[in-house]
């Protein structure tokens, strides 16, 4: 979760994204499928909640080369069903991407590393289903 000092930042780069438009599509069929999510405040802390699973796993990327740190991106992701985890929505902060600024800091690929770690440590989970640039599903190996 993220403290709720970051509350009106995160809504900018999340909701009104200037790099929305890179995954316009993908952003549309998720909503259609499975709702517009929520920031919910959990007494000092944020998090997501998305309609057709209500609250969903959250990642936050905070650079903490700034002072204070600043809200560099978010991933939202949950269990699908038994084995398979849904990435739900990717949101980097325009500085961060391809481009921008601060885009050697590598926090779309960092995100997307932590959430693979995640279902590699979840149990039963065999799959990690990707929405952006046409849907991809990418099988999980177990580890010996």
């Amino acid at each position: 979760m993220l403290p709720v000092a970051y509350r009106d930042e995160l809504e900018r780069i999340v909701f009104f994204n200037p790099e929305q438009g890179r995954v316009t599509a993908s952003l549309l069929d998720s909503v259609r499928s499975y709702g517009v999510p929520s920031i919910v405040e959990d007494g000092t802390l944020l998090r997501f909640r998305v309609p057709a699973f209500g609250t969903v796993q959250s990642l936050f990327a905070l650079d903490e080369s700034e002072q204070p740190e600043r809200l560099a991106g978010v991933v939202m992701f949950v269990r699908e069903t038994a084995d398979t985890m849904r990435l739900l929505h990717l949101a980097i902060h325009e500085d961060y991407v391809g481009g921008g600024d601060r885009a050697d800091a590598g926090v779309t690929p960092r995100l997307m590393a932590a959430v693979w770690s995640a279902c590699r440590r979840t149990r039963g989970i065999t799959t990690l289903r990707l929405p952006y640039l046409r849907e991809a599903q990418m099988r999980l190996q177990p580890t010996g």
